[in-house]
C-alpha cells in the first residue's frame, strides 16, 4: 500500500504553470507590491524579469504596471525590467542554450533572413523589429543571441524599440485603474 501512495518525482514546469490561476497570481503580485511600499517597484521588476526570461506572457504584467504605478513610473519600471530580461535572455541564447536555439532557428527561413539583415545593419534592424510585434518579445531575445549584433547596440535598440508599445500597454492599465476607481465611487476620470 505504501508503494502505491508514493508521489511522482514532480510535475513538469508546463504542468505547474497550467495550474496557476493568472488572476490570483496578478492579485498576489499587486498585494506584495503594495505591502513593500517603496520597494514594490523592485519586487515587480524581479517578477517581470523572471516571467520574460521564462518566456511567459508579459502583457498582463505590463498593463498592471500602469494600474499599480501610473503611466510614467509604470513605463519606467517595465522598460527597465524588459531591457534587463532581454539582456539576460540574449546572453543565455548566445551561451547556455546556444545549441538548442540554433537547432530551432536553423529550420526557419524567416530567422535566417533576419540574421543576414542583422549582420549588415544590427542596431537598425533590431530597433525596427522591436517596433513591430511580428515576433514574441521573450522568445526573440534568445534568437537574437545567435545573430551578429553586439550586446550594447542590441540593448539600446531593444529599449528604444520597446518604448512606444510599452507606454501604450502601461497607459491602458492606468486608464483601467481610473475607471475602476470611478466605478467604485472614486473620482471620475479627467
Amino acid at each position: 500500500a505504501a508503494a502505491r501512495q508514493r508521489k511522482s518525482p514532480g510535475a513538469a514546469p508546463s504542468q505547474v504553470l497550467a495550474r496557476v490561476d493568472p488572476r490570483t497570481a496578478m492579485d498576489t503580485i499587486a498585494a506584495e507590491v503594495d505591502r513593500l511600499g517603496p520597494l514594490g517597484p523592485a519586487y515587480f521588476s524581479a517578477v517581470y524579469v523572471a516571467a520574460e526570461v521564462l518566456a511567459l506572457p508579459a502583457v498582463p504584467l505590463t498593463a498592471s504596471a500602469g494600474y499599480l504605478f501610473g503611466a510614467v513610473e509604470g513605463t519606467a519600471v517595465v522598460l527597465f525590467s524588459a531591457t534587463i530580461a532581454a539582456g539576460v535572455s540574449f546572453l543565455i541564447g548566445r551561451s547556455l542554450l546556444r545549441k538548442w536555439v540554433e537547432d530551432i532557428a536553423g529550420e526557419s527561413e524567416q530567422f535566417q533572413a533576419i540574421d543576414r539583415a542583422v549582420a549588415a545593419e544590427g542596431f537598425k534592424i533590431i530597433l525596427l523589429l522591436r517596433l513591430s510585434p511580428i515576433f514574441p518579445f521573450a522568445l526573440s531575445n534568445y534568437f537574437y543571441g545567435l545573430t551578429a549584433v553586439e550586446f550594447g547596440p542590441y540593448l539600446l535598440a531593444t529599449l528604444l524599440g520597446f518604448a512606444p508599445g510599452t507606454f501604450l500597454y502601461v497607459y491602458s492599465g492606468e486608464v483601467a485603474s481610473v475607471a475602476a476607481g470611478a466605478g467604485a465611487g472614486g473620482a471620475a476620470p479627467p
